[in-house]
């Protein structure tokens, strides 16, 4: 089953704000003159990379329960953690970076490391995956 990220308004507000700003500041040196074209295509092109990269991790977080593992997807990282291998998982507010575009997460301990994710409905994802990890140490609070 696909879960979607939780995602914060002060977040989106964060991103998204800092590339207008940026777009803004590039666009309105250029129209008053201040650079000319040829100063102006690095700082926009640098913005237009951005926005992609921005908006391929903001459109591509989604956590999958599948038949044998959860796979974490965001942007380039793509994570598969085997069932067999999740020790526990707990609802937490942790501010770490990570696959999350939310800070209400759930922190998955697993054999070989840590991962926090932010399922939209954290109750149901946790249920879910008690039922396909039974062995794991699962908490709802």
């Amino acid at each position: 089953m696909k879960f979607t990220s939780k995602k914060d308004v002060w977040l989106s507000l964060i991103l998204f704000g800092s590339i207008g700003y940026g777009t803004f500041l590039t666009i309105s040196a250029f129209i008053s003159g201040e650079v000319d074209m040829g100063e102006s295509i690095f700082p926009m092109l640098l913005n237009i990379v951005f926005i992609i990269f921005i908006s391929w991790l903001w459109f591509t977080t989604y956590y999958v329960l599948d038949e044998k593992e959860l796979v974490i997807r965001c942007g380039p990282i793509n994570k598969r953690i085997p069932y067999r291998e999740i020790i526990s998982a707990h609802k937490t507010w942790n501010p770490l970076s990570s696959p999350a575009l939310s800070l209400k997460r759930i922190n998955i301990k697993y054999q070989f490391g840590m991962a926090l994710i932010s399922p939209k409905d954290r109750d149901k994802f946790l249920s879910m995956l008690k039922e396909r990890c039974p062995h794991a140490d699962i908490k709802f609070n």
